[in-house]
């Protein structure tokens, strides 16, 4: 009796464990399970190596910037020029972008706001023109220029302070919309000593220096939220001739392309209105012709292709990294 009674006890433990152990995971199934945890599937929509890749090979932009528009009752005629300036010296040293240097326009940032509006088909048209990827207007819409100190004294130590507030915002040229609108506050200080009436820390010529200063710092910090921005849209360019079997398209080796590319090329498309009141409201992506695939490179920042896939291929087609 008594050996019958261990018998069943021992027989429940090892079902006990049995059990347990066919629940438990074993190490090589936890880590297959981590592996594809997250995953949606064989064609899950996470990213992937090629998405990675593509991501860190996408070619440069070409940008422009246009001269802000000193909105303010400081009177500086170069500040706006100096702020765009700024902007593009940024932009090139990052190595990340475009700003060519061969560009010329006599538009400002003024010309194409009316009000408190921006006139987008006028400036997009313009972007087009001077055959740009990206344009960027900005506005100045304060300067405030304040001194502090001894006012008692033969030797008085004088503080100098500027700041100003600037706006900006960023157009896709073939997309023909605004992509984003920025603003940044920048500061600057100066320390002097005064002695008597030797040094006039009012001038106007020293005020437009420390507005200038503070105007630096305000673009400075807007750099790289530019460079971020642009870096999200997708990279286009163009089909500039074409000569038998061979198309040259208006960005190569300086662009970032690589010999042995897949380009696909769309049509222009076509710009949409309102019908009620006329705004624009963009450009309507062009329809697939095919694919052409990148052989050599010519001039500073040119390249030649051949035909992949599909034909009726015309000058001023769309081309995108396939």
């Amino acid at each position: 009796m008594m050996k019958d009674k261990r018998v069943a006890r021992w027989g429940g433990i090892l079902i006990l464990l049995a059990f347990t152990a066919g629940c438990s995971r074993s190490p090589e199934f936890k880590k297959d399970q981590d592996f594809y945890k997250g995953d949606d599937g064989y064609y899950g929509k996470g990213p992937t190596s090629t998405d990675r890749v593509e991501a860190m090979g996408q070619p440069k932009k070409k940008v422009m910037v246009f001269a802000f528009w000193n909105d303010t009752p400081v009177r500086a005629p170069t500040l706006g020029a100096f702020g765009a300036d700024e902007m593009k010296r940024g932009l090139s040293v990052s190595q990340r972008l475009i700003v060519p240097k061969d560009l010329s326009t006599m538009l400002t940032t003024e010309d194409f706001v009316s009000g408190e509006k921006v006139k987008v088909a006028q400036l997009i048209r313009e972007g087009r023109r001077l055959g740009v990827a990206v344009v960027i207007i900005g506005r100045i819409t304060k300067v405030v220029f304040r001194q502090r100190g001894d006012e008692i004294g033969i030797f008085r130590q004088k503080q100098s302070l500027a700041s100003t507030d600037v706006e900006m915002k960023i157009f896709d040229v073939a997309a023909g919309r605004e992509v984003a609108s920025l603003g940044r506050s920048g500061e600057s200080t100066a320390n002097a000593s005064v002695a008597l009436e030797q040094e006039n820390l009012e001038s106007q010529d020293f005020r437009n220096e420390m507005a200038k200063l503070a105007l630096r710092n305000a673009v400075g910090a807007l750099i790289p939220d530019v460079i971020r921005t642009i870096e999200k849209m997708v990279w286009q360019g163009r089909i500039a001739k074409l000569n038998g079997t061979k198309v040259y398209v208006n960005a190569g080796k300086s662009s970032g392309l690589v010999a042995g590319d897949i380009l696909k090329v769309l049509s222009a498309g076509d710009d949409v209105y309102d019908p009620k009141t006329g705004a624009y409201l963009g450009r309507a992506p062009g329809q697939l012709k095919g694919t052409l695939e990148v052989l050599d490179f010519i001039g500073t920042d040119g390249a030649v292709s051949e035909v992949h896939t599909g034909g009726n291929f015309q000058e001023g087609d769309v081309v995108q990294l396939y």
